[in-house]
């Protein structure tokens, strides 16, 4: 099946000046049948032997998974001294209602389910999952250890209602009970996927402690349209993120967002006044644009406690995560705790009102005041600028070309993101001929063919632009800026961006691993006099000739423009040599 592209994409080509709009279909992993063993999620690596045993006698038998999986976990529970005959049926009512046909499973060691294992089951249930069905689910369950952080930043009392509204397979419900002493009584659960309830109901069943056999309170319905819950206390878990994107949500403020987005916004609704929400997120949450307007909604309706960074956690997913906890309150005068690497630093929450799409990024009392005096200088912006997309030729295979050939005299130097250095563009190492009908996406004729124009690496975490005066063509790697800022000249933009205080700007109210329009029309251009441009071009000038390096002078110019004191300009290198924690 193919994935048709969506709406916002082909704004974007309108948006950055594409001519053509072929690219139609695109590859996405909600296709991939590839199978992925979650490493990270098991605490003994020797249950990965077993799983990945029972998960290939379940293939190789060509029995359905979940009825399987389901009859393991009834197999499990009634093995339990520890539960109550009473639960035990009460349960295998719970599975028949899921799986009404249950297969017969052999009765052998590798069949036992590891119980010093958080969630056994649950590193099954994953194993058996396509790669495509966990991403279009969003089954990418936390490890235990990730858990127990969240957790450990909450205090719990005797009359706490807690609610994980993703439930998966109870790993949260089950840490709570199991580390933390909470009673199976204060837990509840909700999750639209009826096998994943079986198995979160039988982990809590089998993680109790013996004198407590309360039935768990875990359900089966869609916490965003049909769940009607008691006002919880506390709101925990990892919420699907990036499965999709919903334009339906009953009673949303969002529109159309990310599924995480809608959590939280149903989340805040639901808990009492000054409530807790713990939850696990993508980090992306912190500074994406398209993620402003849940970022607003928590700035406006919570007392942010604490945003913990994390590197990436789950097989198969290309992003960090970050806990999220918050506290219910519209009158928030708090600060945050940031959390990365065993450091952290606090600052006021009112502070991020500030920040360039209000993004949740860590800034200490020195970067705030240099941010604020930056922003004083009377400056413009890249607003008013042209913008250009690299080629996309669908097939790079076919097109582009390690060397020219003698017989086509129309094919042509091809600048990828490889040889984009700052200020100058390496000899290009790829060709192409240029016949716009054969490619997915391509920007204007003028953009391209522009007497000057600067190019920059799009996916990197730093800016770097290079200037091109040759109307060479660009890859998919590399985008095109042909800037209009006031009182400034095309080399005097290029300095600004190669500059070590805009590297410093995008580092700090940004932090992004690709090269946005969107945060560059942020940055502020400070103006210029006739004779400043003409200095600050003069130095451009000397670097583009390659013969000595100018960048110290003008790294000098830029911080002189903005007038920063000898202790600003030692803050801003400290930051780039390390981050703001330093």
């Amino acid at each position: 099946m193919k994935r048709t592209v969506s709406k916002a994409t082909l704004a974007n080509w309108e948006r950055l000046g594409s001519e053509q709009k072929q690219l139609v279909h695109r590859a996405n992993k909600t296709d991939s049948l590839r199978k992925i063993f979650p490493d990270k999620y098991i605490i003994n690596q020797k249950n990965k032997s077993k799983i990945l045993a029972i998960a290939a006698w379940i293939d190789a038998q060509q029995i359905d998974s979940s009825a399987a999986i389901c009859v393991l976990a009834l197999q499990t529970v009634y093995r339990s001294p520890h539960v109550s005959a009473a639960n035990q049926d009460r349960f295998y009512q719970t599975v028949v209602q899921v799986c009404p046909h249950l297969p017969k499973l052999p009765d052998e060691e590798t069949w036992q389910v590891d119980l010093a294992e958080p969630d056994f089951l649950g590193a099954l249930y994953q194993t058996l999952q396509a790669e495509g069905a966990r991403n279009k689910n969003g089954l990418y369950y936390t490890p235990a250890f990730v858990v127990d952080q969240l957790l450990a930043e909450l205090n719990f009392s005797d009359d706490d209602y807690l609610l994980d509204p993703a439930v998966g397979t109870g790993i949260f419900l089950c840490e709570l009970v199991r580390r933390f002493g909470v009673p199976v009584a204060q837990v509840h659960g909700t999750d639209i996927d009826p096998v994943a309830v079986v198995l979160a109901t039988a982990n809590l069943l089998l993680q109790a402690p013996a004198n407590d056999n309360t039935y768990p309170d875990v359900r089966v319905c869609d916490y965003l349209q049909t769940c009607a819950v008691k006002h919880p206390t506390k709101i925990i878990g990892n919420p699907p993120w990036g499965a999709k994107k919903m334009a339906d949500v009953l009673d949303s403020q969002l529109g159309r967002a990310d599924s995480f987005a809608y959590f939280i916004e149903r989340s805040l609704a639901d808990l009492t006044d000054d409530g807790t929400l713990a939850f696990v997120l993508p980090v992306s949450l912190l500074n994406i644009a398209t993620h402003e307007p849940v970022r607003q909604m928590l700035l406006a309706n919570s007392a942010i406690a604490t945003i913990t960074k994390l590197p990436r956690l789950f097989q198969g997913v290309v992003s960090d995560v970050c806990l999220l906890t918050v506290q219910k309150d519209v009158t928030a005068t708090n600060s945050i705790s940031f959390v990365q690497e065993n450091r952290s630093l606090s600052m006021p929450q009112n502070a991020l009102e500030r920040m360039p799409h209000h993004n949740f990024l860590p800034l200490q009392a020195q970067d705030r005041q240099i941010l604020y005096h930056i922003w004083q200088q009377e400056h413009d912006n890249l607003a008013h600028s042209t913008w250009g997309l690299g080629i996309v030729t669908g097939n790079n295979d076919k097109y582009v070309m390690s060397a020219p050939t003698d017989s086509d005299q129309q094919v042509e130097p091809l600048i990828t993101g490889k040889e984009i250095h700052p200020y100058m563009v390496g000899e290009p190492q790829r060709f192409l001929k240029f016949e716009r009908a054969n490619f997915q996406q391509a920007a204007l004729d003028k953009i391209y063919r522009a007497p000057e124009k600067l190019v920059y690496k799009f996916i990197n975490n730093r800016l770097i632009f290079a200037y091109d005066d040759q109307q060479r063509l660009t890859l998919n790697s590399a985008n095109i800026l042909l800037p209009v800022v006031a009182t400034h000249s095309l080399k005097t933009v290029l300095a600004y961006l190669n500059s070590e205080l805009f590297q410093y700007l995008n580092q700090v109210l940004f932090a992004s691993p690709k090269v946005l329009r969107g945060n560059l029309e942020q940055l502020p251009f400070a103006k210029l006099s006739v004779s400043e441009r003409v200095q600050l071009e003069a130095l451009v000038d000397s670097q583009l000739t390659g013969t000595s390096s100018m960048t110290t002078e003008i790294d000098a110019f830029v911080f002189a423009k903005y007038q920063l004191s000898p202790a600003a300009i030692s803050r801003v290198k400290q930051v780039l040599a390390s981050d703001v924690f330093a």
